[in-house]
């Protein structure tokens, strides 16, 4: 495991993050497809066009902003050490910034829409509030997954495990 002052550096892994574009392109297509069949039929419906729409320009977004991550320098998804552990693969993760082991209360397995997700439960969590909102911050804890990341989802519940184990010192 980690010894004195290493830490373990999970990169992000482009292959899971094509597919996630791919699902991505299949939506976009969907909603323009749905747009115009919306505005060529008889009677418009505003409110279906005006969701469609809003699908639409959200999956662009997340599509522009998926590439543009994949071209960064930056790869890093997750940091583990001694100390804390940082998960950058949510703009949730990265808001929280570096959770300190002694933080989590417990780990939890998940699952989310098909996803295996691992749940931190913090035991203060009002101390990352000052950049989480309440809503962002569910059941007083932070959810992790492996969907971007170079591991898969049994080797990080096993790598973030034996890390709380061992460095959550109270």
């Amino acid at each position: 495991m980690l010894t004195q002052n290493q830490e373990v550096v999970i990169n992000y892994d482009n292959k899971k993050r094509k597919k996630i574009i791919l699902y991505g392109f299949l939506v976009t297509i969907a909603s323009a497809i749905f747009i115009y069949v919306i505005v060529t039929a008889t009677v418009i419906k505003v409110f279906y066009l005006a969701m469609f729409v809003l699908i639409f320009g959200v999956c662009l977004f997340y599509i522009f902003k998926t590439i543009k991550e994949m071209n960064s320098k930056d790869q890093v998804g997750l940091v583990l050490n001694q100390s804390w552990l940082k998960f950058n693969a949510t703009t949730f993760g990265k808001k929280a910034g570096e959770i300190s082991w002694v933080d989590i209360e417990a780990i939890q397995n998940h699952e989310v829409y098909g996803t295996k997700q691992l749940y931190l439960k913090l035991k203060n969590p009002s101390k990352y509030i000052h950049e989480i909102s309440k809503i962002e911050l569910s059941n007083n804890g932070v959810f992790i997954n492996s969907d971007e990341l170079q591991i898969s989802a049994e080797d990080l519940e096993k790598l973030v495990r034996d890390s709380f184990n061992r460095y959550n010192q109270n």
